[in-house]
C-alpha cells in the first residue's frame, strides 16, 4: 500500500499519461517533422512539472508533520534553511553574518518549515537531479539508466527554444523520450514513497 502522498501525487498527475499518448500518435495531415519539434518542448514540461509538483506535495506533507531541527537528518535542517545560505556567499559583513546566526537560532528553537520553492534552474537534467536527489537522501543513482536520453531531451528542447533548426526528432525520438520520462518518473514516486513509508525524515537510533 502506497503512502498516502504517493496516491496524491499519482492522481494529480494521472492526465500526463493521456498527453503523452496524444503525443506518440501524427495526424496524417501533420508534418511529422514540425509535430515532432512541438513536442519535445512539451515533453519536457511534463518531466519538470512532475518532479516540482512531486516534490511539492512532499514538502507540504513534511510541513504538516512539525518536525525539529535537533530530530531530522542534517541534510534536511540544510534544506530548512535554503536561501540563508545565500548571504554567506563572497565577503560577508558582520552583519550578514549577525543575521545568519539568528536564522540558525531561531530554526532551531521551532518546528521545520521547507520552503516549497523547487529550483529546477529550468534545465532538469541529470546533475540538477542529482541535487534535489541529496537534499532528500533518495537514490539518485536509480535513475541512471534513463538520464542519458532526458539530459537529451533537455539539450533538443533548449536548442528548439533557441531558435536552432539543425536538430530534427523523429517519432522514435519522441517515443524514446516519453518511455524515459515515463519511467523516471515511477522512480521518483518509489524514491518517495520508500522515503515516507521508512521515515526517513527522522534520525535513526542507534541501538
Amino acid at each position: 500500500m502506497a503512502h498516502k502522498v504517493v496516491e496524491e501525487i499519482v492522481e494529480n498527475n494521472s492526465w500526463r499519461d493521456g498527453e503523452f499518448a496524444k503525443f506518440k500518435k501524427i495526424a496524417i495531415s501533420t508534418d511529422e517533422s514540425l509535430w515532432c519539434r512541438m513536442c519535445i518542448p512539451m515533453i519536457y514540461a511534463h518531466w519538470e512539472g512532475f518532479v516540482v509538483s512531486s516534490l511539492k506535495a512532499l514538502i507540504s506533507h513534511l510541513n504538516t508533520l512539525e518536525l525539529h531541527p535537533e530530530n531530522i537528518p542534517t541534510k534536511l535542517v540544510v534544506v530548512g534553511l535554503g536561501e540563508s545560505y545565500k548571504t554567506l556567499s563572497g565577503k560577508q559583513s558582520f552583519d550578514q553574518r549577525i543575521d545568519f546566526t539568528e536564522k540558525f537560532k531561531l530554526l532551531y528553537k521551532n518546528s521545520i518549515k521547507f520552503n516549497s520553492k523547487i529550483n529546477t534552474r529550468s534545465n532538469l537534467k541529470s546533475d540538477v537531479l542529482k541535487e534535489l536527489c541529496e537534499m532528500f537522501g533518495f537514490n539518485h543513482r536509480a535513475f541512471s539508466d534513463k538520464m542519458s536520453d532526458i539530459d537529451r531531451l533537455v539539450s533538443i528542447r533548449n536548442s528548439i527554444a533557441h531558435g536552432e533548426n539543425s536538430i530534427v526528432p523523429d517519432m522514435a525520438n519522441v517515443i524514446k523520450y516519453i518511455d524515459s520520462v515515463n519511467a523516471a518518473m515511477d522512480i521518483l514516486v518509489k524514491e518517495i514513497d520508500l522515503f515516507l513509508v521508512n521515515e526517513e525524515f527522522l534520525l535513526k537510533e542507534i541501538a
